[in-house]
Parts: C-alpha cells; structure tokens; sequence
C-alpha cells in the first residue's frame, strides 16, 4: 500500500542510489584531475567511479596514475644540467618505476578507492597475521 513506490523511496532514501543511472555522468576537468590526486567525488558520480574502478581496463588505467604523476618529475630531470646519458637514464628509470609501482600496487589501490567511495571491495583485505 505505498501507492507503487519503491521501498527505498518510502524509507526517506535517495532513488538515485538504487538504480544507477544508465550513462555514467562524468566529472568536469578539475574533478576529475582531483580524483586522479586520490579525492573523493561527490555520489553523483558513483557510476563513474564504478566503471572507472571495475570496468574493463582498470588496470591500466591504474596503472597509468603513478605514471602520469611522475611525469612532471621526469620533465624536471630531463632539463637538468648534465650529460644526455645521464639524463635520459634518469627520466627513463622514473617512468619504468612509475609504471612498474603502479602495476604491482593496482590491485590494492583499486580498493582503496573503492572504499573511499563507498563501494565495497572487489578483493577482500589479506591479513598476513591470520595465517600463523
């Protein structure tokens, strides 16, 4: 008798929270540069959250962060006196350790971002302490 209303919406409850929009609205720029930094996005964006986190390619995506935000360090070696060979080994080992960090810690940060988002996580958390 709630007149065809969803239970979620009787309870007081945001529909939107139930039934995710078909597209997924995207942030502007600077949400998305803040959100690439590690901050949290308002849940009008949970849908793109949720794609960018589980959907196919995360991992490079992921990947791609620490990259990325090595670059403005590599850019700085690389305009530093010295000699070419020096230089370009040193920009190159920044952006092999930025794309080799973010490879190997993908997973873990992947749920990170997905709990600061208010979504559960995909791998459940390994206490290394519960296997003695």
């Amino acid at each position: 008798m709630d007149g065809g209303e969803d239970s979620a919406t009787v309870r007081g409850q945001d529909t939107g929270t139930a039934a995710p929009p078909a597209v997924a609205q995207q942030p502007p720029l600077t949400g998305r540069v803040h959100y690439l930094l590690g901050g949290t996005l308002p849940p009008t964006y949970n849908a793109w959250i949720s794609r960018d986190l589980t959907g196919p390619g995360w991992r490079m995506r992921q990947a791609a962060r620490p990259f990325v935000l090595m670059l403005p360090f590599a850019v700085i070696f690389a305009l530093l006196p010295g000699g070419a060979v020096v230089r370009a080994a040193t920009v190159a080992f920044l952006l092999v350790a930025g794309a080799g960090l973010g490879f190997a810690t993908s997973g873990f940060f992947r749920n990170r971002r997905l709990e600061q988002h208010g979504f559960p996580p995909v791998f459940p958390p390994h206490d290394e302490e519960d296997d003695e």
